[in-house]
């Protein structure tokens, strides 16, 4: 028997990795810039700041520049150079949003090559700057840390949250991912608003449970993006009458260790079109296919939203499903949290109670459909027109071409783009406000299926019961109170 005994042939060497490619490589982790800002807004949570203003500014060379402002608890310049440490200290807090110590690096470098942390932990303390250039570290072949002076753009950027007490800046500068290369500085005006506008819907369902000041399950916060604050968005739509809490449950967990732990799950059936207390509300609940599934909750914190995670296929039967699924952060490692904070892995035991447990719900949401599917055919009463009223109501000011102005009770003055002519026209008083578009009446002269109405001053159309093709599905344009003078 031949023994063998491991030696060394060498000391033992710190092989220390090249800055410049570890940098550069993880500016790929799979950021987008929804995603990027949500991880910097963690950071600020995790400092208890109550107020976060996020400000995007683009000079007239169209170069863009991003500021973060919270008045968090701040830091001092220890604290600094440990949040700029790439796996800088675990936090104490283990509920923390913030969870490798990663974040603030690879969502910033996603986005720009150059970053600042401006910060001080008190009001008597000095402001601090530290500043990682990636430019300067491949020159440099080496992690070198800046520490810059502080203008006073960006001192005012932060006393304008933290007024003059503790609190953080973060300024991304030499940004060369977030614009394309616009021909002219209007073109890329648009482009960065549209940007805005996705940015602040996305943190307005991320952070909803922070944003919402009557919901308790969170610390509240005010965030706002270019002076605009941002409004919280539930998807399950809570505050609407007709929104359906079909099953919910605390789920225990039994763990490896022996310990139990527990995660919330409760379905919801959202309102169908037409049954939302008013116009803005059922805009707001984004009901199509693609927000329909299961929303993941981490700490109170959207992680995931809208999806069946391969579970089921979205279809229009499920539109009006949505699923809460709520755990804390001792759950981390059984779903597989990844870095961004933005995936988890529903999979196993996990997956096939998620299934037992959606069976009714998805049958109800099933129902529903095909329910409103029926009404939609064989519906012909009053009532039935409710949301075709509610659309036309929504688009009215923007296609109607005419004025109308009431003579008598049964004729108007008309005034288009063909001039000025009086007609005879039914004019209506105290009409549903639900049913002040599409009225439907007993009959009308020549039984004509439509005729043009005025009711309670707005345009409108009569609709005929009696006409042979009369349904809740034979409005069209043709008769829309937009195009009948």
């Amino acid at each position: 028997m031949i023994t063998t005994v491991q030696q060394k042939t060498e000391e033992d060497f710190e092989l220390l990795p090249d800055p410049e490619r570890i940098v550069n490589g993880l500016r790929d982790t799979g950021y987008n810039f929804n995603t990027a800002v949500a991880d910097i807004v963690d950071n600020s949570i995790a400092a208890n700041a109550t107020k976060i203003n996020i400000e995007v500014n683009m000079d007239p060379n169209m170069q863009v520049k991003v500021y973060f402002a919270d008045n968090g608890c701040g830091m001092d310049l220890d604290g600094l150079k440990n949040a700029m440490k790439y796996g800088s200290k675990e936090r104490i807090e283990k509920n923390s949003l913030g969870k490798f110590g990663l974040g603030l690096k690879t969502a910033s470098t996603a986005f720009c090559k150059q970053f600042s942390l401006i910060s001080r932990n008190s009001p008597d303390s000095e402001l601090r700057k530290v500043q990682w250039d990636l430019d300067y570290i491949a020159n440099n072949g080496s992690w070198l840390l800046q520490f810059p002076v502080i203008d006073s753009d960006e001192e005012d950027m932060l006393n304008m949250v933290a007024e003059g007490s503790s609190g953080t800046l973060l300024v991304w500068e030499k940004i060369d991912r977030l614009m394309k290369n616009y021909k002219n500085f209007k073109n890329a005006q648009n482009g960065l608003n549209k940007i805005l506008e996705e940015l602040r819907f996305h943190l307005s369902m991320v952070f909803q449970r922070y944003l919402d000041k009557n919901d308790s399950r969170a610390q509240n916060v005010e965030i706002t993006v270019n002076t605009q604050s941002v409004s919280p968005w539930d998807p399950f739509c809570t505050k609407e009458k007709n929104t359906e809490l079909l099953q919910e449950e605390d789920v225990p967990v039994d763990m490896p260790d022996g310990t139990q732990l527990k995660f919330h799950i409760a379905a919801y059936i959202i309102p169908k079109k037409g049954e939302y207390s008013s116009i803005e509300a059922e805009k707001s609940a984004r009901g199509s296919n693609d927000f329909q599934g299961i929303y993941v909750y981490r700490e109170n914190r959207l992680i995931h939203s809208g999806d069946w995670f391969s579970l089921l296929k979205k279809e229009p039967h499920y539109s009006l499903l949505r699923v809460d699924f709520s755990f804390d952060y001792t759950l981390d490692e059984l779903l597989s949290i990844d870095i961004k904070k933005s995936r988890i892995l529903l999979i196993g035991e996990l997956a096939s109670f998620i299934m037992k447990f959606l069976g009714a719900p998805r049958r109800e949401a099933e129902k529903r459909y095909r329910d409103t599917e029926n009404k939609n055919v064989h519906n012909t009463g009053r009532g039935a027109h409710i949301s075709s009223n509610q659309n036309i109501d929504s688009k009215a000011p923007e296609l109607e071409g005419s004025t109308i102005t009431p003579i008598d009770d049964e004729s108007a003055e008309i005034v288009n783009s063909n001039g000025k002519f009086t007609k005879a026209i039914s004019i209506l008083h105290n009409v549903n406000p639900q049913e002040n578009r599409v009225i439907p009446v007993k009959t009308i002269e020549g039984n004509a299926l439509w005729e043009p109405a005025l009711a309670d001053g707005k345009h409108a159309v009569n609709i005929n019961e009696s006409h042979p093709s009369f349904s809740s599905s034979s409005i069209s344009s043709e008769c829309s109170p937009s195009n009948h003078c």
